[in-house]
């Protein structure tokens, strides 16, 4: 071998053995969640629907405006979206509401548009999905709820669907079921005999198996979130059991989001009163189990932000979300995070990826907590833990989720939504300025 080649050859084996070196990295577990192709337009309160390897978000709110318009996209082999693009738009505007898929078809249900939502619907629409994804003319068919429903939740079973609670002018306990005909039409809308055993409003609901199972909601005494869940049968003729109660959330929460895998259920984000949550919980689920049929709920791998009214959805062992809002406004992000054997959320990466991406977390993390100060004043209620700290400013009162502090604690918390005037049912008194915050850490 001549000079030349031999140093051709060392210099190409020099380069190599970076490559070779990262392939055969040993890859870790990583807590978290990794972005994909972003929508079109930010929104919340959207219906999420997946067919095949199709995902399609409808309608919804972008902080101004109810929605008419639709996007989709297609789910490749990695997981990763291709660019979101639009299909035919809704004949209503409508946010606060749900979506099936049965066969070829695509409906949508009830919900509310106009100023602050307050024009309920009853009416559904339903389109073809065409083989490429794309949708055709909306229907606005003759079948219509009893009964407008805003932040109504839908299931189907059977050929048949069930619209569940919501709000008609009050929070609803009621469900309504309709057979789909076999040309995709419905048949008239029953109220069903067996009520849920609580009004459900702005709650989450799945269905796995014929368990229809329904999580959390909006409590109007003291405006808090639900913790209770319940589960019923569903069958071809209606709901085929009582309501019961299963197992309760750790957290209370409403406006939160749900999805599922067929073995395990996730309850996601939402709010407590005024308190954004990024946590996400988690429990089995035992369709063919006598009294509960989950397993206590379990605390998961958190969102990267907190958020409410976002939209989730599971395709084989990865979870989408999709959209939302907090007090920061309106997200147009989607994030995908793998499943994996016992049900948390993250995704597998070298020691330098799992380095970057905790760098960035805590980066984040310090920029939601700008504030501090020390804590000279606790009182715990059921739905908050009341905080009068001292800082910089002069001494202020804090609403935090609830949690174990003592006097002279040194905390730092989130910016917040400062409210005045705020007066406490549960403490029968009135603050002059209050702040509440999603996140408090004792320093």
């Amino acid at each position: 071998m001549s000079r030349r080649y031999f140093r051709e050859y060392y210099l190409i084996l020099i380069l190599l053995i970076p490559c070779l070196s990262t392939a055969d990295e040993p890859q870790q577990w990583i807590a978290g969640w990794q972005t994909t192709s972003p929508l079109n337009i930010a929104r919340a309160g959207a219906a999420i629907v997946k067919k095949g390897n199709t995902l399609y978000i409808l309608g919804g709110v972008d902080g101004r405006d109810f929605l008419r318009s639709v996007e989709y996209t297609h789910i490749n082999d990695d997981g990763s979206l291709e660019p979101w693009q639009f299909t035919r738009s809704l004949n209503e505007a409508r946010g606060f509401f749900d979506a099936a898929v049965v066969d070829n078809y695509l409906y949508v249900i009830a919900g509310g548009n106009g100023p602050n939502g307050k024009h309920l619907l009853r009416s559904i629409e339903r389109t073809v999905i065409n083989p490429d994804g794309s949708l055709g003319l909306w229907h606005t068919l003759d079948s219509q709820l009893n009964l407008p429903r805003r932040c109504v939740k839908v299931l189907e079973q059977n050929r048949r669907l069930f619209a569940l609670g919501g709000f008609g002018g009050t929070l609803l306990d009621s469900v309504e079921s309709a057979a789909i005909n076999a040309d995709g039409t419905l048949g008239q809308w029953l109220v069903e005999d067996r009520h849920m055993t609580m009004p459900r409003y702005v709650n989450t609901a799945k269905h796995i198996s014929d368990l229809a199972i329904v999580i959390g909601g909006h409590r109007e005494e003291g405006g808090v979130g639900i913790k209770a869940v319940e589960t019923a049968r569903l069958s071809s003729s209606g709901i085929a059991s009582d309501w019961q109660n299963d197992e309760a959330l750790n957290v209370g929460r409403y406006a939160l989001s749900s999805a599922s895998d067929g073995k395990t259920l996730w309850a996601i984000g939402g709010l407590d009163g005024a308190i954004y949550s990024n946590s996400i919980e988690r429990a089995l689920v035992n369709t063919s189990a006598k009294g509960h049929h989950l397993t206590p709920w379990q605390i998961t791998t958190a969102l990267s932000t907190p958020r409410a009214n976002v939209g989730a959805i599971v395709n084989g062992n990865l979870i989408y979300i999709i959209g939302g809002t907090n007090r920061d406004g309106y997200y147009n992000s989607v994030e995908v995070a793998q499943i994996n054997e016992q049900g948390d959320l993250g995704f597998y990466g070298s020691a330098n990826e799992a380095d970057t991406y905790n760098n960035r977390k805590l980066a984040r993390k310090s920029s939601t907590l700008p504030n501090s100060g020390k804590i000279i004043e606790i009182i715990q209620t059921t739905s908050y833990t009341y905080l009068k700290v001292m800082g910089k400013g002069g001494a202020s009162w804090l609403a935090a989720p609830q949690g174990e502090y003592n006097t002279g604690d040194m905390i730092h918390y989130s910016r917040g939504l400062a409210m005045s005037k705020f007066y406490s049912r549960m403490l029968d008194r009135q603050f002059d300025e209050i702040l509440f915050v999603e996140r408090v850490e004792k320093q």
